[in-house]
């Protein structure tokens, strides 16, 4: 919560109408504003967002502004600034000097939403947390996040996304964190960095601001950026020579059990997570929480009742045949990791790989989608059914059906199952590949 003395304070706005002074959050979406929010008027590339300030102002405390508007501001907090956005993110880095508590910041390539939403579930067994909502990473989402903190507030986990050189810099800069958790480094966003150093270089923007560093130390190349630096960094990962590592690694239809070795003790832990790299997403969040004092029945508690996030390794059952619903956001390394998860899952079914473009590869996305072809005919997938433009590069290692869209595919195969069979499901978000999903379940999810 913030008050309108904070937000000029902030903001170097002027009040043009003055109601309410206290806010539960900024907000710059009318569709999920609550009344009790101040809704910051963002210019989009399509649309601005005074278009919805009345709307806005019928459902909420107040607005900010930065232009003109011929409405009846009474009853209502209404702050004009000169930029609408650069409020929002001076409003966040000043609630955010405000806050005396620990914050730690999620970065790296794959995983990050689902670590973080394991660091803060086991931190919340001792702490009050506040945690970045789905994957708000930006320097929009992140912003207003901060502006949550409660006055009790204790310890921040923050998502930061990067899609080019500077993004974790600029957000370092808002929200100042003091630990970081770095799950891997692979080929994201690769259009914007230009090449895998690129794309280590942009996640380690955030050394310069952090004190402690839990770093994947299964991840040479990643580890080979650390080496020079001067803080403290804390491993994990599979090895033996990690700080925090996992052994005796079992892996079910229903989730993964395994040892967890901290330096001086072991035990033994279960989660409803599905594929490897879940583990180790596991055992980075278990790693920051000895860290933080969570004890280890704290720590099994948390993951026991653990939920994968939405559209991130969901299983569904349609009369037999299982999905495996991976579809959230796609580069080459989540994508093999999901492969690797379907042959694993396989058990003498037949498997579909359904997948869709993967985006912002920029030169290498012909020779990335090339490469799922190759892993297909390896891994000895029986079927392959391609969504977009990019992915029929892979027809030139395996036979397979390419449609233009999701529909296309989803119908096509909903019509040629016989039940039985495990599907994965995953490609970029902008494939829409939900659209299959509900398709396939329509009807008739178990």
């Amino acid at each position: 919560m913030f008050t309108l003395h904070d937000l000029i304070d902030a903001t170097n706005g002027k009040v043009l109408s003055e109601s309410e002074k206290i806010f539960n959050s900024a907000s710059i979406d009318t569709r999920t504003i609550g009344q009790k929010d101040i809704f910051f008027a963002l210019k989009g590339t399509v649309r601005d967002g005074h278009e919805f300030l009345k709307d806005a102002l019928d459902k909420s405390y107040g607005a900010v502004i930065s232009k003109d508007m011929n409405l009846d501001f009474s009853g209502k907090t209404v702050v004009m600034v000169k930029d609408t956005l650069k409020a929002l993110q001076s409003l966040g880095r000043y609630l955010r000097s405000k806050f005396k508590g620990k914050v730690i910041a999620v970065i790296g390539s794959n995983g990050k939403t689902t670590t973080k939403e394991l660091i803060a579930a086991c931190l919340s067994k001792k702490y009050l947390i506040l945690k970045t909502e789905g994957n708000l990473n930006n320097n929009i989402g992140v912003p207003i996040c901060l502006s949550r903190i409660e006055k009790n507030t204790e310890i921040m986990v923050l998502e930061l996304g990067t899609n080019r050189k500077g993004d974790i810099r600029e957000l370092c800069e808002i929200v100042k964190p003091q630990y970081a958790v770095i799950t891997n480094i692979g080929y994201e966003h690769i259009e914007g960095f230009g090449s895998l150093e690129g794309v280590r270089d942009g996640e380690l923007e955030i050394l310069p601001y952090v004190k402690t560093v839990f770093a994947n130390g299964d991840d040479k190349f990643l580890m080979e950026g650390l080496k020079n630096w001067k803080g403290s960094v804390i491993t994990f990962g599979l090895n033996r020579e990690n700080d925090y590592y996992g052994s005796d690694i079992e892996f079910k239809n229903e989730g993964i059990e395994f040892i967890f070795h901290t330096d001086t003790t072991s035990f033994s832990l279960k989660t409803k997570l599905l594929g490897l790299h879940n583990v180790y997403n596991v055992t980075s969040a278990c790693a920051v929480a000895v860290h933080f004092g969570i004890s280890k029945c704290m720590i099994r508690e948390a993951l026991e009742s653990f939920n994968p996030p939405k559209m991130r390794g969901e299983i569904y059952k349609i009369k037999g045949t299982e999905i495996f619903f991976d579809a959230y956001n796609a580069n080459p390394s989540s994508m093999r990791v999901a492969l690797n998860e379907l042959v694993r899952r396989k058990n003498n079914r037949k498997a579909i790989a359904v997948l869709g473009d993967m985006l912002e590869l920029g030169e290498y996305t012909e020779r990335a989608h090339e490469e799922i072809g190759k892993w297909l005919k390896e891994l000895g997938i029986e079927s392959f059914i391609g969504v977009g433009k990019f992915i029929k590069n892979a027809l030139t290692y395996v036979n397979g059906h390419v449609f233009e869209n999701a529909e296309e595919a989803g119908n096509f195969l909903k019509e040629s199952l016989t039940g039985g069979e495990i599907i994965l499901i995953k490609g970029s978000r902008a494939m829409k590949m939900e659209k299959i999903l509900e398709i396939l379940t329509e009807g008739h999810e178990e």
